[in-house]
C-alpha cells in the first residue's frame, strides 16, 4: 500500500470542507427554507426552523464559519492520513 502525504490530504480536505461551508452559506441566503428543510430531511428530521431565526448572516459569521470548518478539515485531514500512514504499513 501506497502512503498518503499527510500535508495534501489535510489541505485537500480543508479546502473540501470550506468549499462546503460557502455553497451552503449560499444556498442558505438563496433559499433559506429549502434549505433548512434539506438538511432537516439529511439530520434524519430535526426541525432547524428555530436556526432562522437565532442569528441573521453577516460577512463575518460566514468567513467566520468557512475558516473555521477549513481548520477542522485541515486537522481532521492530517490526523486520517497519519492513521492511515501507520495502518497501510503495518507499524504499531
Amino acid at each position: 500500500m501506497s502512503k498518503f502525504s499527510i500535508l495534501s490530504v489535510g489541505i485537500a480536505l480543508g479546502v473540501t470542507l470550506a468549499l462546503m461551508s460557502m455553497l451552503c452559506a449560499l444556498a442558505f441566503a438563496i433559499w433559506p427554507g429549502a434549505t433548512l428543510d434539506f438538511f432537516g430531511a439529511f439530520m434524519h428530521g430535526l426541525d432547524f426552523n428555530a436556526v432562522r431565526l437565532a442569528a441573521q448572516m453577516s460577512p463575518g459569521r460566514v468567513l467566520y464559519g468557512i475558516v473555521g470548518l477549513g481548520v477542522v478539515g485541515l486537522v481532521a485531514g492530517v490526523v486520517y492520513a497519519s492513521i492511515y500512514n501507520v495502518v497501510a504499513t503495518g507499524r504499531r
